[in-house]
């Protein structure tokens, strides 16, 4: 269709993630030259620093590198100090410390450069000291003052930015000792649910989101239990007053004990165990007393959103408090990173989620209608790798966004199977048998993967067909 409409002649489709395996274009000695440059007189002792990578469209219509050279000095100058030049008019002494203040770069890569359109984009890293922002009274990382430092004004706010975003982050050792324990890791989520190994974790998502009774909420959740989910979450618009907690969250608990599932800490009675995390985002303020009131309720998980509920460092506070896993939900991530060139990666979040004690997220299914995108997985898995967070010692990764039986083995393939939680929500309520077809379903699928590698619909069909009774409710969910 080649209808052009109101501002039409000026919209175009913005090229995915330009900072993705492209090559640097930047000869070795202008590089070696801007880098000297830009490093004149902050010549600091190199203590610990938080390394920053950052990408950038830049308009100029000067020759190649001078604006990401620009934009370099205007991030040292402006989100840190500049060196140190006769201030207060001479009269004041520079201070013994001043110096180490100061951050530097350590690398600047020119990617793309469009004369025509006065375009340049590229990549600067950036070292910043923990001297600058490591100010907390207390043993905690001081995240606010280090997001302020690496990703403020200087980061995003200057005109001829038209693009920007920080897309890798290197933490020292002394900076990650910071973070807290993190009690729920891949293996005690499996040691907990008495899992044995190659038994997938199969979580579900009650649909609708919101508007239910106590009673469907109950009966979708127990009906996914007794068919073998291992894990059931309330969705992010299923908002509960205080009062309501007790209501909602007390009549899901009641009904899955007497449905025979053990919901506490301590040693199994009865060898059946499962997850439900009714959804307590609400205000920094009062979100303890969310929490507070949904484990009083029996709820032995919990699920909010970070970016809305209080910060990475909440989730940790309510997990070492409780003692239950928390399922950061990633409404609002996008806000921050849902921009092929602008704002936060995903992969920064994940990492900070994952350093925060997460013990679920979500990681949306590979060619799904979700962000983040599928050039970005690589990238989120590397950062959870780099840092330990991964597989039976890191953050369950849940597979979700469009998840059903028709995707699981390519997903399986792709994303690979430890550390993962296949997560569904319309595939197991939409199912024809209502979400006991749906849980078996998304079991039989995971079953055929594992004994056979099946990634394709077709074979999947037949597979089913093969089981006899036993693929029926595979069938009725591929037909």
């Amino acid at each position: 269709m080649s209808v052009i409409i109101g501002c039409g002649r000026k919209l175009y489709r913005h090229g995915k993630y330009l900072y993705l395996g492209q090559q640097d274009f930047t000869p070795p000695a202008k590089k070696k030259k801007a880098l000297q440059y830009l490093n004149r007189n902050r010549a600091n002792s190199r203590s610990e620093a938080v390394i920053v990578t950052y990408y950038y469209e830049l308009t100029t219509f000067r020759p190649p590198l001078e604006a990401l050279v620009e934009a370099a000095k205007m991030l040292l100058e402006h989100g840190t100090i500049k060196p140190w030049a006769h201030e207060g008019a001479g009269s004041l002494a520079k201070p013994k410390l001043y110096d180490e203040y100061m951050s530097w770069i350590t690398d600047i890569r020119l990617l793309g450069y469009n004369g025509k359109e006065g375009v340049e984009c590229g990549l600067l890293k950036i070292a910043y000291p923990l001297i600058l922002f490591n100010k907390r009274h207390d043993k905690l990382p001081p995240l606010a003052q280090m997001m302020e430092t690496i990703a403020g004004e200087a980061m995003y706010a200057f005109s001829f930015y038209q693009g920007a975003k920080i897309v890798d982050i290197d933490l020292p050792p002394t900076l990650l000792k910071k973070f807290p324990d993190r009690p729920w890791p891949h293996k005690r989520i499996r040691e907990y649910l008495r899992l044995k190994p190659g038994n997938p974790i199969i979580g579900t998502i009650v649909k609708p989101k919101t508007g239910l009774t106590p009673e469907i909420l109950s009966h979708c959740v127990v009906e996914a239990a007794k068919n073998g989910a291992h894990f059931t979450k309330a969705d992010e618009n299923m908002h509960l007053t205080l009062q309501e907690i007790p209501l909602f969250v007390g009549r899901v608990t009641r009904d899955l004990r007497s449905a025979g599932f053990d919901l506490g800490q301590g040693k199994c009675k009865n060898g059946h165990r499962f997850f439900f995390a009714p959804h307590i985002t609400a205000d920094a303020n009062n979100i303890m007393d969310y929490a507070a009131a949904a484990v009083k309720a029996g709820a032995n998980a919990l699920m909010f959103s970070p970016y809305y509920g209080g910060g990475f460092l909440k989730m940790a506070q309510i997990t070492e408090r409780f003692d239950v896993p928390v399922y950061a939900h990633t409404a609002g991530m996008n806000v921050y990173s849902g921009s092929a060139n602008w704002g936060i990666g995903a992969n920064i979040n994940y990492l900070f989620s994952a350093l925060c004690g997460a013990a679920f997220m979500q990681l949306t299914t590979v060619g799904g209608y979700l962000k983040p995108m599928d050039e970005e997985k690589t990238g989120i898995l590397a950062i959870l790798h780099k840092f330990g967070l991964d597989g039976e010692s890191g953050m369950t990764l849940a597979i979700a966004g469009g998840m059903g039986p028709k995707v699981v083995g390519r997903n399986l393939e792709v994303l690979g199977e430890k550390g993962r939680m296949l997560l569904a929500g319309s595939s197991v309520y939409g199912h024809p048998d209502g979400p006991s077809g749906g849980v078996r379903a998304l079991i039989a699928a995971y079953h055929a993967y594992k004994q056979k590698k099946i990634t394709r619909l077709n074979d999947l069909i037949e597979y089913s067909r093969e089981l006899g009774q036993d693929g029926l409710a595979l069938l009725r969910a591929l037909e």
